[in-house]
């Protein structure tokens, strides 16, 4: 009975015909074509398509990166010029409101025989609104006594000035000898908006009669500084560097660092760092401190000093150019000088390679001989670093300046080193001794060295021989 089934079941299952194999396997591949591009094909090409537009967004990038490099030196020209016009403009006005300063240069400037000036009376500094800007400002009262072309001299000689001031007002009566009384008050500004308690930036005068005959603020004769023999030493220094073995070299000093008028510019936002004042100095009173701290991955790694606002113009290579650096520690980086000519060409050139110093050194460079090249301005000192490397520290730089053979006259007298002013529209001899000397002490020297008169008045465009200071 259980044969009789298992032939039954046997019986009911046939084999496939070749027919329907094929079908089968027609079946088969169609399913496994249908799950291969839904599940591989499809999402391959999705992403293929989403790689494509993200390659098109970098290339587009990669042209507006490009066209950004292509752009960066005349931007970077366009940025110096610019910080150029500053720094031009703020140097016709007061870097801060600090009283001492400003009364140093009135003193200079109202100078006449025929007025008496008693005091001058300071308001507190406060904030002017000009324009769209807040402006810090003072007033100065001066009361004065005297007949009336010396008030006028003086109230036309503070146009001379340097720094912007303002004659905001003056009042006058007449005292019974025909002399006037009166009063004159003037404003002074400072566009940075700096008070003396904010910064240590200061105009640094002159004043020769410091250590006058009967001052009461000169020492004792048996007075004796701790640092006196150094001096003495930096001083005899100076002297030796001055003059050859044979007696034969001048030098022109082209800038003691003693005001501010340079700036701090890296090559890259990798780079950090300041310039400032320092009190440790080589000559004068005051030095430029160099901060820096740079990290060297780009092309150009260097921190620059920005010296144009100095306008140091060489008509004529010196025999050398040198430069006071003090150094706190040994370092691998490179000095060097950018020099640009009048074709806006720049020339770098290294003054040491290395610093392998501590303390003082007199650093002596070779500038281009190439004539063909001047005149030649001295627009940057520059501190560089090589690739790949960092390091930060602090340099002190004192005393440029350029060497020159001393020449003779037919007399067998030195010879001055002279530069050339051409006057513009609104100069006087005494505004241009203002502008070039910072006081009008030279405008005598000046009449003298130009076959002038005293009652000349300067066409516009004269060329004025002036001797280098």
């Amino acid at each position: 009975m259980e044969r009789k089934l298992l032939k039954s079941k046997e019986s009911k299952i046939r084999q496939l015909t070749k027919k329907e194999k094929l079908l089968l396997i027609i079946l088969g591949f169609v399913l496994f074509l249908w799950l291969s591009n839904k599940f591989v094909l499809t999402p391959q090409a999705e992403k293929m398509s989403a790689l494509e537009a993200k390659k098109r967004d970098l290339d587009s990038k990669i042209v507006d990166i490009n066209n950004k490099l292509k752009m960066e030196e005349k931007m970077k020209k366009e940025w110096e010029i610019l910080h150029k016009r500053r720094n031009d403009i703020l140097s016709n006005y007061f870097p801060v409101l600090d009283q001492s300063q400003i009364i140093y240069l009135l003193n200079d400037l109202m100078v006449d025989d025929r007025v008496k000036i008693t005091d001058f009376n300071f308001d507190r500094p406060s904030v002017e609104e000009i324009g769209e800007m807040d402006v810090k400002e003072m007033s100065v009262s001066i009361p004065f006594r005297g007949n009336y072309d010396g008030i006028v001299n003086i109230a036309k000689s503070i146009e001379t000035s340097p720094r912007r001031i303002l004659l905001d007002s003056l009042s006058m009566d007449i005292l019974a000898n025909d002399e006037l009384s009166g009063n004159m008050s003037l404003k002074v500004y400072s566009l940075e908006g700096l008070l003396p308690d904010d910064d240590q930036n200061t105009i640094y005068v002159v004043n020769d009669n410091d250590s006058g005959e009967g001052s009461p603020f000169t020492s004792f004769n048996d007075y004796k500084k701790d640092n006196e023999e150094d001096d003495i030493e930096e001083s005899v220094a100076d002297i030796s560097s001055e003059i050859d073995s044979d007696g034969q070299q001048n030098s022109y000093i082209l800038n003691d660092f003693e005001s501010v008028n340079y700036s701090f510019i890296p090559s890259n936002e990798l780079i950090n760092g300041d310039v400032i004042s320092s009190t440790i100095r080589k000559s004068g009173k005051y030095s430029l401190r160099f901060e820096y701290n740079i990290l060297a991955l780009e092309e150009e790694n260097r921190a620059y000093i920005d010296m144009s606002s100095s306008n140091i113009e060489f008509k004529y290579p010196p025999e050398s150019i040198n430069i006071w650096v003090n150094a706190y520690g040994y370092s691998p980086g490179t000095l060097g000088m950018r020099f640009r000519t009048q074709d806006g060409e720049d020339i770098d050139v290294i003054a040491s390679e290395g610093i392998s110093w501590l303390g003082w050194s007199n650093i002596e460079t070779k500038p281009p001989l190439d004539l063909s090249l001047y005149p030649l301005k001295l627009t940057h000192l520059y501190y560089e670093l090589p690739y790949n490397r960092d390091d930060y520290g602090v340099l002190l730089i004192d005393k440029l300046e350029a060497i020159y053979p001393i020449s003779e006259d037919n007399n067998a007298n030195d010879a001055p080193i002279n530069d050339f002013y051409i006057v513009q529209s609104g100069d006087t001899v005494a505004s241009i001794s203002k502008k070039i000397y910072g006081t009008i002490a030279y405008k005598n020297e000046i009449i003298k060295n130009n076959s002038l008169n005293s009652y000349d008045i300067l066409p516009v465009g004269k060329v004025l021989v002036l001797i280098r200071r």
